[in-house]
């Protein structure tokens, strides 16, 4: 389908003002042309036109960060133990659905079990299901009765790591996930504890980047933070800082920091779970001393000074897990805003280019530019103004076809 879309305002995704009056030209799924409505190109007679004088265009948001059968609220852990794999393939058919809705048109999963996750992406590939672009880890590498052990694959030596490593690799994986420290979603599992050695962890990320794969490392404690950049992996998720000692809190360490900004590794902070969780039961016990979200203003604040000192951030809500409720990805965007105080500009940037570049598809998507696959978003309002407009897209253009237009799904 040809179609021609006019906005009032333009956000490429590159971090560049935005420009006024604009226009984005599809064709054969791609976007062909890009620039001011002052230099539209003529005969356009057989093109759609999607015209919004008060509205955003925008990057198709990337949500590098999902477990596609879990559910997103407080069941999530009991359902996910007791649920068929058929209910867990359709719990994520759906997920896939509402999430491309919400404006998200690439995606990642990071953590399922292989017969879904390699199922789903199939699907969605081969135009069974609909779905966004999706990059898919499969099981998680974990250790016995460690995080995500129940979806996980458990290795406790070189030999079960490699194996493991090797054998998602083999499947088709996108991504290794390597869980380096306990998760508050597996009881006694401890996040504030490495569950590998440094070694074990280097013998993985050696291993999958000799395979060309990239390593993404579930890290809340500092000892497990530490031992992935030491490791070399490409990304960080939750990057929690929390001190293996409950009594300390936090564990901030500011050369590691510089560490993190001068290889490059990109961060996940999955932060808006923590404020969600906070607004819904902020009696929980992760909000007490010794929690995993215990002083979320002090966290906000290390955010803060890792943004500062050049650290790139992508957009993970951790969707599927309590509060990550698939079809509310724009979550991360708005609390990064609030919470980190960057502007709408530059959170735009974090979901969509850097979140593209951290999963080696920014040559494809991840920015509207010529030539790149026609992956967009529409507001009917002015998100610099208005960030909240992002949790109502009007209208969502998947890889040049329309799946929502005028809030009204079309799949």
């Amino acid at each position: 389908m040809d179609v021609l879309i006019k906005g009032a305002k333009l956000i490429d995704g590159t971090g560049d003002s935005p420009s006024l009056n604009s226009f984005v030209l599809v064709r054969d799924k791609k976007i062909i042309d890009i620039g001011s409505q002052k230099k539209l190109p003529k005969h356009l007679e057989k093109f759609r036109v999607l015209d919004f004088p008060n509205g955003t265009i925008l990057p198709g948001l990337i949500e590098t960060h999902s477990h596609m059968h879990c559910t997103g609220n407080k069941e999530s852990l009991e359902r996910m133990l007791l649920d068929s794999e058929e209910t867990l393939i359709m719990r994520s058919v759906k997920a896939m659905r509402e999430s491309l809705l919400s404006g998200v048109t690439t995606m990642r999963d990071l953590g399922s079990r292989n017969r879904v996750a390699f199922s789903i992406k199939e699907a969605i590939v081969n135009g069974i299901i609909d779905g966004p672009r999706i990059l898919v880890a499969g099981t998680p590498i974990t250790t016995t009765a460690g995080h995500c052990y129940f979806f996980g694959t458990e290795a406790n030596s070189q030999e079960e790591i490699l194996h493991a490593v090797r054998r998602q690799v083999k499947l088709g994986a996108d991504c290794i996930k390597i869980m380096s420290t306990g998760g508050n979603f597996t009881p006694r599992s401890n996040p504030r504890r490495a569950q590998f050695s440094l070694q074990l962890l280097q013998d993985a990320v050696d291993d999958a980047h000799r395979l060309e794969v990239p390593v993404a490392s579930h890290c809340h404690g500092t000892e497990g933070i530490v031992n992935s950049v030491s490791a070399g992996v490409d990304n960080l998720i939750h990057c929690s800082w929390i001190s293996s000692n409950p009594s300390e809190g936090y564990d901030y360490r500011e050369d590691v920091v510089d560490e993190i900004a001068d290889k490059g590794i990109f961060v996940d902070p999955t932060i808006a779970l923590g404020h969600l969780r906070q607004i819904d039961d902020p009696e929980a016990d992760v909000f007490q001393p010794g929690g995993v979200f215990y002083d979320l203003d002090a966290r906000y604040e290390m955010l803060r000074d890792m943004w500062e000192k050049g650290v790139r951030f992508i957009s993970g809500l951790d969707a599927g897990m309590y509060m990550g409720e698939f079809g509310t990805h724009y979550n991360s965007v708005l609390v990064m805003i609030e919470k980190m105080g960057v502007s709408p500009i530059d959170a735009i940037k974090c979901v969509t280019k850097n979140s593209a570049e951290c999963l080696g598809i920014l040559q494809e998507t991840g920015t509207l530019e010529k030539g790149k696959s026609a992956d967009l978003i529409v507001l009917s309002d002015d998100f610099e103004k208005n960030p909240d407009s992002l949790q109502k897209v009007d209208t969502v253009i998947n890889k040049g076809e329309i799946v929502k237009e005028n809030q009204i799904p079309l799949i």
